[in-house]
């Protein structure tokens, strides 16, 4: 059996939380199956790769092909899904699409009958009227209560789009100190250089949720935006530092999310 990248063309939507994937294009052969599948590479976000796949006697007619496929713990706040094939990495955007529930709403939004749910594990949320059924990968949070009751609950509480900051190339470096006589023992520590504007108040924090794999020490960078419309445009070149001890895992990586991207570094140790 024969399983290698293929080649397509990709679009991506989210509904109800749920990345959906679709390729098309053309196979090789009338037995080749297609499939997207998540790669195993350990990187935030996920990436995800198009195959060909052959096996036995097959026929050499080229026929077009159209898969698609949904991806339910793909992360909620990203904007981009980057799919590898065997012309390398393409970024492809995802497209927002309305609740699937929200057809089904009926005529009196001001009846206390709805519910807000959300994703577990992130901050996407979802309204639906309290006698519909949701997917498990939702819990109830809030309701039932009128729809404006709900909307102001989710605004209140979804988390605000962080801009991206210019990250220096080559200077995201991550280690645990474990050197003798260090208080209160290992240290988990990452440093990286950004170019920010000057009245911007930026932190490196942990993220929340802290990712699917336990190994990779998920971090990001908390923008607050100065009050008003006006911006300096100054830019200044900073160093920032994340500490955590003692270290959650034994982490061999870590990543910074950086708006609708993520730079990934081996994490040393030190002694």
């Amino acid at each position: 059996m024969s399983k290698v990248f293929g080649e397509g063309i990709y679009s991506a939507y989210r509904q109800d939380g749920i990345l959906h994937v679709r390729a098309t294009g053309l196979k090789p052969t009338a037995q080749t199956i297609v499939t997207i599948e998540e790669l195993p590479f350990l990187i935030f976000p996920p990436r995800l790769g198009l195959f060909f796949e052959t096996d036995g006697i097959t026929n050499p007619v080229v026929l077009p092909f159209d898969v698609e496929r949904a991806f339910p713990n793909y992360p909620a706040h990203v904007t981009v899904v980057n799919i590898v094939d065997k012309n390398g990495v393409h970024t492809i955007n995802i497209v927002e699409k309305p609740a699937a529930a929200a057809s089904l709403l009926i005529a009196d939004p001001a009846a206390a009958q709805f519910v807000v749910y959300q994703q577990i594990g992130t901050d996407h949320y979802l309204i639906a009227k309290s006698d519909d059924v949701v997917l498990a990968i939702y819990y109830k949070v809030f309701g039932p209560d009128t729809y404006a009751n709900c909307q102001a609950y989710v605004a209140a509480h979804a988390r605000p789009i962080i801009p991206a900051v210019e990250v220096v190339p080559g200077t995201f470096s991550a280690w645990i100190n474990r050197q003798p006589g260090v208080e209160p023992g290992p240290r988990f520590i990452a440093t990286v250089d950004a170019i920010v504007e000057v009245d911007w108040n930026v932190t490196l924090i942990s993220a929340v949720p802290q990712g699917f794999n336990p190994l990779i020490k998920l971090l990001r960078f908390d923008v607050q935006l100065p009050p008003g419309p006006k911006h300096s445009n100054a830019l200044i070149r900073r160093t920032f530092r994340f500490e955590e001890s003692p270290p959650q895992h034994p982490f061999t990586d870590s990543t910074i999310e950086n708006g609708p991207g993520s730079i990934t570094t081996p994490v040393r140790e030190v002694f």
